[in-house]
């Protein structure tokens, strides 16, 4: 008794002392941008190691969501009814992720999520930037797990399999009767180092062994065209990295005539790395307001780290250009009169943090709100293009419209300009 008594402490002081660093930003630091990552390694160090009862786990839980979710009516609901409604009903971790989840949904927000071991640490990968396994995203659609990408320099890339490809089987076990946490561990975190898929690729079956390896997710890239065109394109604002390899690309193509950002099918990332993505941009100017749960707005402004040479800026973005890629594709239109090309972008302005439990559980939960510096909520009408062009979200050089039109802007730019 004892011993779960100081356990339940334990927690109740590391929220405490993580909520009060959040607080405490809001108040008195409002001209630089908070560091998420460090208040999440703060709680992953108090927490991630514990291990307590399912019980425990969801009281916790629970708790949380009541101090913590940016929307303190939480949805206009009595959220104690949550905790007598399942409080006695709990005996597994299994019944604890149900009692979790079903209270997540009736926040009615897509974005908070509760994920059990196996899909906490595929979480903390992809924040890591790297993924272990066979390189592929894939989804359940009715009964099928189709496969919709193929990662860059990996095995399931150099054995041919192609977007599109349904997994039939798994190590000879029928993929379409196994749960998804199931397929993550076998394909990505269990020891098996060597996996065999069947694939459906229409109506031909096709066999595949794979050796899985240790995969670095690629985040940008940056080409020079032959008239001196800066083109960067970012797949995420994931990744510790994130942001010194920008600024390495920015002081790259400093001396180009004009840059073009590309932020298509860009989902977003950290906060703090969009934020400091824009601040070596910026001279001066607000970046972001943050809208906390009891609506305190704060606002962050550059704090003269610019690197950025003044030039034409065009940035290409898509309707999956979400969350931060829209807060720095919002901020540099505000700021430095990038100019958008394409269609509107997805329109997210929720912020989660990505929250380590006990158990090696993970909750991701809405904690706040962003408004673009020239008052703008973008929640559900995203970011509407200067130019508008539609093309498909999958598309090759060849024939990629948008970019196109994006290079004789800046080149209609530089000559208005000399």
């Amino acid at each position: 008794m004892n011993k779960e008594i100081q356990q339940k402490n334990i927690i109740f002081y590391s929220v405490f002392l993580v909520i009060t660093i959040v607080i405490f930003s809001l108040f008195f630091k409002t001209k630089n941008y908070i560091n998420f990552d460090i208040i999440h390694k703060t709680l992953q160090k108090i927490t991630i190691s514990q291990n307590i009862a399912p019980q425990r786990l969801f009281i916790n839980t629970w708790r949380i969501i009541k101090n913590s979710y940016v929307d303190e009516t939480l949805n206009n609901q009595d959220w104690t009814r949550w905790r007598i409604r399942y409080i006695k009903h709990i005996k597994t971790i299994e019944d604890a992720d149900i009692a979790i989840n079903s209270m997540l949904a009736s926040l009615n927000d897509p974005y908070n999520k509760f994920l059990q071991s196996v899909l906490f640490a595929k979480q903390k990968m992809i924040i890591d930037s790297e993924i272990k396994g066979i390189g592929i995203l894939f989804n359940k659609s009715g009964k099928e797990i189709v496969i919709n990408h193929i990662m860059d320099n990996s095995p399931a890339k150099n054995a041919d399999i192609l977007p599109g490809d349904t997994i039939v089987s798994i190590n000879g076990k029928t993929a379409d009767n196994l749960e998804m946490k199931t397929i993550i561990n076998t394909i990505e975190t269990s020891d098996n180092k060597e996996i065999e898929l069947t694939i459906k690729r229409k109506n031909i079956i096709i066999k595949k062994k794979l050796k899985k390896q240790t995969i670095p997710i690629k985040t940008m890239e940056y080409t020079i065209t032959k008239d001196n065109i800066g083109i960067i394109t970012l797949a995420n604002i994931m990744g510790e990295k994130a942001v010194s390899d920008f600024k390495d690309i920015i002081i790259k193509t400093n001396d180009t005539k004009g840059i073009i950002l590309d932020l298509r099918n860009n989902y977003g990332g950290v906060l703090a790395n969009a934020i400091q993505m824009a601040n070596f941009m910026m001279d001066t100017g607000k970046i972001v307001s943050i809208q906390s749960r009891i609506n305190t707005k704060y606002q962050i402004y550059s704090d003269g780290e610019k690197i950025f040479k003044n030039k034409p800026i065009v940035i290409l973005i898509n309707r999956n250009t979400a969350s931060a890629s829209e807060i720095l594709a919002g901020t540099l239109r505000d700021n430095l009169n990038a100019i958008l090309i394409g269609e509107r972008s997805y329109g997210k302005n929720s912020i989660q943090q990505i929250i380590p439990m006990p158990n090696e559980t993970g909750l991701i939960l809405t904690t706040d709100r962003y408004i673009l510096p020239d008052g703008s909520d973008i929640y559900g009408k995203g970011l509407e293009p200067d130019i508008v062009i539609k093309q498909d979200t999958i598309f090759t050089q060849k024939n990629d419209k948008q970019l196109r039109k994006a290079k004789k802007i800046i080149r209609e730019l530089v000559k208005n300009k000399e």
